[in-house]
């Protein structure tokens, strides 16, 4: 290959070189680009692109815009190789923010500047989904006023909202919790999250030949501090589950505070993954909610996939409310939608997580306690387990962490009264109490 040759044509300059291959006609084939300022200019792209040659990093010029590229290319690829909700989440990303304001942009001429001001901007006025909370707020307001107090249905139909919204901020509303205007900007997480996407969508690009480089390697999204989110205390744990001993779904309840499963996972066991003999249940199929559909999934990473030990009392739970599902089975005949699930309702339809997680903040509500997400009982588990003396690793593992260093990180506040209580335990262990010599101590 040829190293080429720069020339000026009018007031600008291009570069040409040979490519090693040849054309359909034998001929030798030639990369050139023009529009350079200066020789100078003209001379380092020359290199740069002799250089991409070499080591076969070199890609075709393409007018391909953003939008063709994310839209008609990379999410149909990439709907084969993840998972749903992740496939959901993405295309979201991908058709409300990257198109409406990058995807006229050519895709080869994306930057790390060009995506940083993109970032920058979505903090300023990125939102575009209405303020539920403040409409519905407002709606309520307006008819306590006229001397009405609104169901639920009737907030449905006046803001648009669905039946759990509505009957979630109903309960709020009457709680005296009154929502705050978002801002017109999103949340840092949220543009960190359409980085992310942005990024594996350009890994894509460069393994295709459409870039060189991903830009979005240099493009640093906003550092989002990570919130501590709450947990109950074990006192509050006992207390939810004391006063939901009569609810249809207390053994659900129960597994999710003895397990910390995530919502899909415990929505999605079927009985032949527990055993109640060894009292051990293997995850390894959740069900995801897709556009608000609720499906069948394999568990999010290998990690995931799991053997875990169930203790008795909650072993107890679960053989009572298969007696009760048995017993539903056998009164609804052939009505009854056999699907191996555990938790369903009385004619066997499976539980929707959406419902699972609405369910939990009646009860919790109708409890007195805290108000957390159903998440939170995840980590309300784990951060119980570290604090309980349980190894990290041990509790890394029930958990389906990807490794011990992710669950040290995420759960840190926990660890320093562990690490003086294991300094206390070992040197006792090892040493025994021991007066400490007069010679040793200060006068």
């Amino acid at each position: 290959m040829k190293q080429g040759h720069v020339r000026k044509r009018g007031k600008t300059w291009y570069y040409q070189f040979r490519l090693p291959e040849k054309g359909p006609d034998g001929k030798p084939v030639f990369d050139s680009k023009g529009g350079f300022a200066t020789e100078k200019e003209a001379w380092a792209a020359c290199r740069d692109a002799i250089k991409a040659v070499e080591q076969n990093k070199r890609v075709k010029r393409s007018k391909i815009t953003v939008r063709e590229f994310f839209v008609d290319e990379w999410l149909p690829a990439i709907k084969m190789v993840v998972d749903a909700t992740t496939y959901d989440n993405w295309q979201a990303f991908v058709h409300a923010y990257i198109v409406p304001r990058l995807g006229n942009s050519d895709l080869q001429q994306l930057t790390a500047p060009t995506l940083v001001k993109f970032y920058a901007q979505l903090l300023v006025d990125g939102r575009i989904k209405p303020d539920n909370n403040i409409r519905m707020y407002e709606y309520w307001t307006k008819q306590l006023r006229r001397g009405q107090e609104p169901t639920p249905r009737q907030v449905v139909e006046a803001c648009g909202v669905t039946i759990h919204a509505a009957r979630s901020a109903v309960r709020r509303f009457k709680a005296g919790r009154i929502p705050k205007p978002k801002p017109a900007g999103l949340e840092k997480k949220t543009v960190r999250n359409i980085h992310i996407t942005i990024h594996r969508a350009l890994v894509d690009a460069v393994a295709w030949k459409y870039l060189t480089d991903n830009p979005a390697d240099d493009a640093k999204p906003p550092r989002a501090a990570r919130s501590r989110r709450p947990v109950w205390t074990p006192e509050q744990a006992t207390q939810f589950m004391d006063s939901i001993s009569f609810d249809r779904f207390y053994a659900l309840f129960r597994l999710e505070l003895t397990t910390g499963l995530r919502r899909a996972e415990i929505c999605g066991i079927r009985w032949p993954s527990l055993d109640l003999d060894t009292g051990t249940l293997s995850v390894h199929e959740g069900r995801v909610v897709v556009a608000g559909r609720a499906q069948d999934a394999q568990v999010k990473t290998e990690d995931s996939a799991r053997l875990i030990a169930l203790d008795e009392e909650t072993v107890t739970a679960l053989r009572v409310w298969k007696l009760i599902q048995d017993t539903e089975r056998a009164l609804y005949g052939d009505d009854f939608r056999d699907t191996d699930l555990v938790f369903t309702y009385e004619d066997g339809r499976p539980v929707h997580p959406d419902s699972i997680r609405e369910r939990f903040k009646r009860l919790a509500a109708h409890a007195g306690l805290l108000e957390i997400r159903f998440y939170d009982l995840r980590h309300t588990y784990i951060t119980a387990s570290l604090m309980a003396g349980i190894s990290p690793k041990v509790v890394s593992q029930r958990a389906g962490h990807a490794d011990v260093a992710f669950t040290m990180k995420t759960y840190q506040h926990v660890l320093p009264g562990m690490d003086e209580d294991a300094a206390d335990r070992a040197a006792s262990y090892i040493l025994g109490r021991r007066e400490t010599p007069a010679t040793a101590q200060h006068p």
